[in-house]
C-alpha cells in the first residue's frame, strides 16, 4: 500500500481531513507480518496501538487447561494495542495469514487526539462500532449452536459478497467460532455436500447465502 492508499484509508478510518490524516500517517509506521506471526506476547508490556489494513490480527489466550481461546479477531479498519498509555498485554496477537498494519507508539496517538478533535472523534467512532461487534459475538457464543456460529463467521468473512479469498483454514474459523477444529470442519463439509458452499483452491464461495443464513440457529 503506498503512502496515497494509506492516507486515504485514514481519512475514511478516522472521518478526519487529508491534513488530519497526513499527520496521523507521518507518526506511524506500515509494517507487515507474515501468517502466524506474533505481533506481541501475553503478559509483555505493550507500548503499540496498531490499525489494521488488509488481513486479521487474532489476540489468543491460553486457558489454565492449556488450550487456547480466541479473545477476538480485528480486521481492515479496526484497532487495538495500548490506549490510551501502555500496558500489560493479556493475550497472544498473531497474524493471520500476511496482514498490513500501521503502528504508532501509545503516547503519539494519545497527543494527537487531544490535539486534534476530528481525530478523537474518529477513534470513538471506530472503538465505538468494535464494542457492538464484541456484542454481537458474545450474544452469538450465549445464543447459537457450534454449528450456528460456524456459519455466521463463514458470512461475516464473506461481508457483502459470495467469497472468502483465500478460504479459512478450519482451524483458526473454529476459533473464531468458539468450538472445536471437528466441529468447524465436520459443518464446512455439510455444507459442501448441500451446495450452499463450494471450496476452490483460491477460495471459498458461498452458492445460496439466504441457504447459508438460514443455518445460523
Amino acid at each position: 500500500m503506498d503512502r496515497v492508499e494509506r492516507l486515504a484509508a485514514l481519512a475514511s478510518f478516522f472521518a478526519c481531513s487529508a491534513a488530519e490524516a497526513e499527520r496521523l500517517n507521518n507518526a506511524m509506521a506500515f509494517v507487515t507480518y507474515a501468517h502466524g506471526q506474533t505481533l506481541i506476547h501475553q503478559g509483555d508490556m505493550g507500548a503499540k496501538v496498531w490499525i489494521v489494513l488488509a488481513g486479521q490480527a487474532q489476540l489468543q489466550v491460553i486457558g489454565g487447561d492449556g488450550q487456547v481461546q480466541l479473545l477476538m479477531a480485528h480486521g481492515p479498519g479496526e484497532l487495538f494495542g495500548a490506549l490510551p498509555h501502555e500496558r500489560v498485554f493479556v493475550s497472544d496477537v498473531i497474524a493471520r495469514d500476511r496482514i498490513a498494519v500501521l503502528e504508532i507508539a501509545s503516547i503519539s496517538l494519545n497527543r494527537l487526539m487531544q490535539e486534534e478533535t476530528r481525530i478523537g472523534s474518529g477513534l470513538a467512532m471506530i472503538l465505538a462500532r468494535q464494542y457492538h461487534a464484541a456484542l454481537d459475538r458474545m450474544a452469538a457464543r450465549i445464543t447459537l449452536s457450534a454449528t450456528g456460529r460456524v456459519c455466521a463467521e463463514l458470512l461475516n468473512a464473506a461481508g457483502d459478497g459470495d467469497s472468502i479469498a483465500p478460504p479459512p483454514v478450519v482451524a483458526a474459523l473454529g476459533l473464531m467460532a468458539q468450538t472445536t477444529r471437528e466441529t468447524a470442519s465436520r459443518t464446512i463439509n455439510g455444507l459442501m455436500r448441500r451446495g450452499i458452499v463450494r471450496r476452490e483452491a483460491d477460495r471459498l464461495t458461498i452458492v445460496s447465502r439466504k441457504l447459508l443464513e438460514d443455518m445460523v440457529i
